[in-house]
């Protein structure tokens, strides 16, 4: 008996660590660290602790993440995988040194493309340029002289301020593919970057050259409708509705929407985008969106201005709170006072470039895989064929789960830890309530167990299922419920 709940225990573990990694495929971080949490509830492995760590690394949670891979490095030192994450959040902390030390130690173990590249990175962080070129040049050879590839090199060297490095790597991406994805955006920026954020002919070129190429850039459009806002350009709106209307979740392109409606005096307009940006930045954690302090402030003066002056600091006092955190961060902001949202800097942009495009090392460029409707995969951008593997994938997962877990429960409800066997009975149910005897079981164990409404809801369901059995009607009829194909019984005549 224990080594059948032992093995469907493990069956369990595997089962969910697989969805944690189809969760992370499919880019719903908060479902992939669940899952993975769950998984160490039934067994605890190192590849649990690495899962777990790279989904709170997703969601920023870096200190969680560290402590996790320090269990899975002390279970399996020789584990490549967790000493790459590891290093990649030591990056995040800007602990470059360690980091380093991280992904050679990931490299002894296993060569891994997006390894080196991590170390490259940290290495021009540090500016030990040679050594990180060197590493590039390995990598050409290995992967061959690829316009995603110098993509790739360019972004690191763009995020190490090495402007000039960076765009001629983006040059030769582009002399490679003039239409490589996201190109000549890369590129716009990187000159912009190294003009301070002035707008100068070249990055506009580049943005506009990206949008000819992929007219539904969203990157290209919103920076294009925020420098123009900047600038007091009359396209700004153009560029900035057509990048809300590309993605409706971006708080950043409806706040200047809405900043730029209050410079003109649209005070109705500009309140209804501000809640909305302020909405969306919300729901996505307002740190990850600074500069959406200044729809704070200035809906917060439209609202004093319009007589609600209550409402109007509630939005003060979380415009507050919002640069205590950027000063507390010792990050550089605009500061309180911008006339309704006129006075901008490059500090403005910062949430932007938390959020850029992604470059792919190769691939999907994530590690791995709620059903897929859900809103959890709304930040996942798989291909066609990819969302069909994933579905496939899941519903395969989900039926090993059901089974397992109806498995699990049988065991602890012969051993009468009726309680507990009902739980894992509605977990097989959660997961797939097509398992052969699921709810009879289910229903007979809820009965022991003393959960009579629980009992009844199952045990109609079985009755439906197959409404020869006698004992689950009797049951029923002793908790004084209906069931499935009873015949009512048939009042006596009242005698005079």
């Amino acid at each position: 008996m224990p080594a059948a709940a032992a093995a469907s225990e493990k069956i369990i573990a595997l089962g969910l660590r697989e969805m944690g990694k189809l969760r992370l495929f499919e880019a719903a971080y908060p479902e992939a660290a669940r899952f993975s949490r769950r998984s160490l509830e039934f067994e605890d492995v190192a590849d649990a602790h690495v899962d777990l760590a790279a989904a709170n690394l997703l969601t920023s949670r870096v200190d969680e993440a560290l402590k996790e891979i320090s269990q899975a490095l002390a279970a399996d030192p020789r584990n490549a995988k967790a000493w790459s994450i590891q290093g990649q959040a030591q990056m995040k902390k800007k602990d470059y040194r360690a980091a380093v030390e991280s992904f050679e130690k990931s490299l002894e173990i296993r060569p891994d493309r997006e390894t080196s590249y991590g170390l490259a990175s940290c290495l021009l962080r540090l500016k030990e340029k040679e050594k990180a070129a060197a590493i590039f040049l390995e990598m050409t050879v290995s992967y061959g002289d690829r316009s995603g590839l110098h993509l790739l090199f360019g972004d690191a060297y763009r995020k190490a301020t090495l402007y000039g490095d960076a765009i001629r790597e983006f040059q030769r991406a582009l002399s490679l593919d003039p239409k490589v994805p996201n190109g000549h955006y890369f590129l716009g920026l990187t000159y912009l970057m190294q003009s301070e954020w002035v707008l100068t002919p070249e990055a506009r070129r580049q943005f506009l050259e990206q949008l000819r190429v992929d007219p539904g850039n969203f990157y290209a459009n919103y920076l294009l409708g925020y420098l123009s806002f900047s600038s007091h350009q009359p396209e700004a709106d153009h560029y900035l509705r057509e990048a809300a209307r590309l993605n409706p979740s971006s708080s950043e392109a409806w706040l200047y929407l809405g900043l730029n409606a209050y410079r003109r005096k649209e005070n109705q307009r500009a309140e209804r985008l501000f809640r909305k940006a302020i909405a969306l930045a919300e729901r996505s954690g307002v740190d990850a969106h600074t500069d959406i302090r200044k729809a704070y402030t200035s809906l917060g003066r439209i609202l004093i201005a319009s007589g609600r002056a209550a409402e109007g600091e509630q939005y003060f006092e979380k415009a507050r709170a919002i640069q205590r955190n950027i000063l507390a961060d010792n990050q550089e902001g605009s500061g309180m006072g911008d006339s309704g949202g006129s006075g901008l800097s490059s500090a403005d942009v910062s949430s932007l470039a938390q959020n850029e495009p992604p470059v792919p090392l190769g691939g999907t460029g994530k590690d791995a895989a709620t059903p897929s409707g859900s809103n959890a995969l709304s930040h996942a951008e798989l291909k066609q064929g990819q969302e069909r593997q994933a579905a496939a994938q899941e519903k395969f997962l989900r039926s090993v789960l059901g089974g397992a877990f109806s498995d699990l429960a049988t065991v602890e409800a012969m051993q009468k830890q009726y309680a507990v066997a009902l739980g894992h009975y509605q977990e097989a149910e959660g997961w797939d309530p097509k398992v052969p005897n699921l709810m009879r079981n289910l229903g007979f164990t809820a009965y022991r167990a003393g959960n009579h409404p629980e009992a009844i809801r199952a045990l109609r369901k079985a009755l439906a299922l197959a409404a020869g059995d006698d004992e689950a009607r009797a049951v029923l009829r002793e908790l004084g419920t209906t069931f499935p194909g009873q015949v009512p019984q048939k009042k006596e005549d009242k005698k005079p």
